[in-house]
């Protein structure tokens, strides 16, 4: 009887350490999920410092592990060996890749599809809320956000276009109609079907393509980034001035008129007013 008991007691604890093992494994990829699922993409071109001094260092602030960052850069950079000098993070040599619509038709192709990314420029100093508090839970509100995306069906997301508390706060937290989202930081479900044909108007284009794809695109109207538009480098230094920004948002004025509607600022520059409920 005694060993009969021992049997039976030894037999069903191996059965639940078996069990305590599988939910064990299982907890495991539950965290691996959490841990792994966003990745920080950031293009970058002839800015290296610029790059390691700002979007770098804001992300490790934030506690964001370095081999979840991908930097593309292309191969007729200048900097390409500060680029590939920088510890621990990924860094993608683009060839033959020109242009920032280009460049992000390649990190579209580079990662699997449904995948979640976040795109943030090379310059973010810090990110604030409504209230010009700086935010130190970076990662928890991008997952919070991809939490509302995922449960309302869509795949673009960003935030509010400029650091002013008072514009920012003149509006509901989130919104999921057709409004202008900065390039600087966002979020999107990697989607092939989804290429883009402008280079200097790829922001607004992303907005229009997948508010056409998903009737809505979520946008946080409570959380900007804070940079300086139009550093040396980047897009600037990649064909980016007056006229090329005429032509790419005249294409779309044209392609997507019920969309967007193309003005001139008193500064020159040539700009796009999003149609907020386009009629389709």
């Amino acid at each position: 009887m005694v060993s009969d008991l021992l049997v039976y007691i030894l037999s069903h604890s191996y059965d639940i350490l078996i069990i305590e093992y599988h939910n064990l494994i299982l907890s495991l990829r539950d965290l691996i999920v959490i841990v792994f699922i966003m990745k920080f993409v950031i293009p970058s071109y002839q800015r290296v410092e610029l790059l390691k001094s700002k979007t770098l260092a804001f992300l490790k602030e934030q506690g964001v592990y370095p081999k979840d960052i991908y930097v593309f850069i292309r191969d007729d950079d200048s900097q390409i060996d500060q680029y590939n000098a920088i510890p621990n993070i990924n860094v993608i040599t683009l060839v033959g890749i020109k242009g920032i619509g280009n460049t992000h038709n390649a990190i579209t192709t580079y990662f699997a599809e449904d995948e979640w990314i976040t795109e943030l420029d090379d310059d973010i100093h810090h990110v604030i809320d409504c209230k010009r508090n700086k935010i130190s839970d970076f990662e928890t509100r991008i997952q919070k956000m991809v939490d509302i995306m995922e449960n309302e069906g869509i795949s673009y997301g960003g935030f509010y276009q400029c650091d002013n508390p008072m514009f920012m706060s003149g509006n509901q937290e989130y919104t999921t109609d057709l409004r202008y989202m900065l390039g600087l930081m966002r979020i999107r479900k990697i989607d092939y079907k989804i290429m883009l044909e402008t280079n200097y108007s790829e922001d607004f284009e992303n907005c229009i393509l997948h508010y056409i794809k998903d009737g809505s695109i979520l946008k946080n109207n409570w959380i900007a980034g804070h940079t300086k538009n139009y550093n040396d480098g980047g897009c600037d230094g990649d064909g980016r001035d007056v006229e090329t920004e005429r032509i790419d948002k005249e294409f779309l004025a044209n392609k997507y008129p019920n969309h967007c509607k193309i003005f001139q600022r008193k500064n020159g520059r040539w700009d796009l007013r999003l149609t907020k409920n386009p009629k389709v």
